[in-house]
């Protein structure tokens, strides 16, 4: 069952036994157990376009990109970092499209697996695929609602739900 309730100007969803309340808080401000990062199979997106300078020759960095091994869709991987950090793989950019819904639905089941054995109560995350892969808004909050409806988690309490300033200036094209 979802619920949902306006309170100060501010919708909250209910589903199964979690919170879910949006923010424009940015992630790093938060007081959460974990943080969920968008990435790709490379593990090459960023938060912001960055050019550096490196040392290396042409040649050996395509030897490393060719022994480079890709990370699957849907995977997340945990870094032991305080808040921990939940790198969900969501995006092939060598396919097309980049997301899809299917990545997304098995990356939030394994991110709450993820909550679920390392006792996480509080999580901020985007909205998985809205940003590079512009995937509806409404379909990942369907995802998100029926994984945790079926988990039924007793740890994860809130996912609080941050917009990146990549989503954030997608939206006001939409």
């Amino acid at each position: 069952m979802v619920i949902r309730n306006r309170t100060l100007a501010q919708l909250d969803y209910i589903a199964g036994n979690t919170i879910i309340r949006f923010t424009e808080t940015d992630p790093a401000l938060l007081q959460v157990d974990a943080v969920v990062e968008e990435q790709d199979t490379n593990l090459i997106l960023g938060k912001s376009p960055v050019i550096m300078d490196t040392i290396e020759s042409f040649p050996s960095l395509v030897k490393k990109m060719e022994q480079q091994i890709r990370e699957t869709p849907g995977n997340v991987i945990v870094k032991q970092s305080m808040p921990k950090r939940l790198i969900a793989i969501i995006y092939d950019v060598e396919h097309t499209p980049i997301c899809k819904e299917s990545w997304i639905a098995e990356a939030l089941q394994n991110i709450l697996t993820q909550c679920k054995e390392n006792k996480i109560k509080t999580l901020a995350m985007p909205l998985l695929g809205t940003s590079y892969g512009k995937l509806k808004k409404g379909i990942i909050m369907q995802l998100l609602q029926d994984s945790l409806i079926q988990n039924r988690q007793q740890h994860l309490k809130k996912i609080l739900i941050y917009q990146t300033l990549t989503s954030a200036l997608l939206s006001l094209h939409e």
